[in-house]
């Protein structure tokens, strides 16, 4: 089975020819989101005719519940929400929410892969996560589990190096600065690592999970063993393991094909 999948963000939309082992097969093509939700439908039918496939699965921002989304966010077209993808094709079709898909990706497949109880946190320019319990995707009453604007680690770091009397840093010079013993740039550092502990650790109390992977590009400057030891210090139990996801920036793709084989295996 070939599986034609989407990631549907508010500034790009990437789309490759995904196996059922959750293989890319062929090149990946990306392209600047388009500005209507008619150019979006467009070009989501251009791919549609360009590549051979047996389903279509998109993974997409915003909440998802029952496959349809229910809220976009504001970096998307306006409506967007309307699109009704399930009638671009008569393949079968799935769609889902990206933080889902991306941890559905890392549960078969990345770090979380054996756990039944886990989360995965995208740290960017703001928190994503995702939920597993008891093996499957939370999504709670409305879709919206999993949806944490109010987490602190995913932040505006740039703000925090200002705080700290520093010039705007993106995370990498932050880090590279904290590492050459900067010390303003250290106290920014270490403020954001205890706000990411803080995070986990409340997300851990009320989850009781057994792992924790984390996404994006802030999770690259990320002390782990030290991360790890204090959340666990924090909790009634001590065997959280936080590690980086392993999936990548293809892990979008490969988790809403993995989650649409299921769907049509039943």
């Amino acid at each position: 089975m070939k599986i034609l999948a989407f990631d549907i963000g508010g500034t790009k939309i990437s789309s490759a020819v995904v196996s059922v082992c959750g293989k890319l097969l062929g090149e990946k093509t990306v392209c600047a989101t388009p500005k209507s939700a008619y150019e979006i439908e467009s070009y989501v039918l251009q791919r549609l005719n360009e590549e051979e496939f047996d389903g279509v699965a998109i993974a997409t921002a915003g909440v998802v519940y029952d496959e349809k989304l229910l809220a976009k966010p504001h970096n998307l077209a306006s409506g967007y929400e309307n699109i009704n993808f399930h009638k671009l094709t008569s393949r079968p079709v799935l769609l889902e929410n990206d933080a889902n898909a991306a941890l559905w990706a890392e549960y078969k497949l990345g770090s979380l892969k054996g756990t039944e109880h886990a989360v995965m946190l995208t740290l960017g320019t703001g928190v994503g996560c995702g939920i597993i319990c008891d093996g499957k995707i939370l999504r709670g009453k409305t879709g919206a589990a999993g949806e944490v604007p109010f987490l602190l680690a995913g932040g505006d770091l740039a703000a925090l190096a200002r705080k700290y009397g520093l010039e705007e840093k993106d995370c990498f010079a932050l880090y590279r600065m904290k590492n050459e013993h900067n010390p303003a740039a250290q106290s920014a550092y270490e403020e954001w690592q205890n706000r990411l502990i803080e995070d986990v650790a409340l997300l851990n109390s009320i989850l009781d999970t057994e792992a924790v992977a984390l996404s994006g590009s802030l999770a690259e400057i990320v002390d782990y063993p030290a991360v790890e030891k204090a959340i666990n210090e924090k909790g009634y139990h001590n065997s959280l393991r936080l590690s980086k996801a392993t999936s990548g920036n293809d892990a979008g793709l490969i988790g809403a094909a993995l989650l649409l084989k299921d769907k049509v295996n039943g």
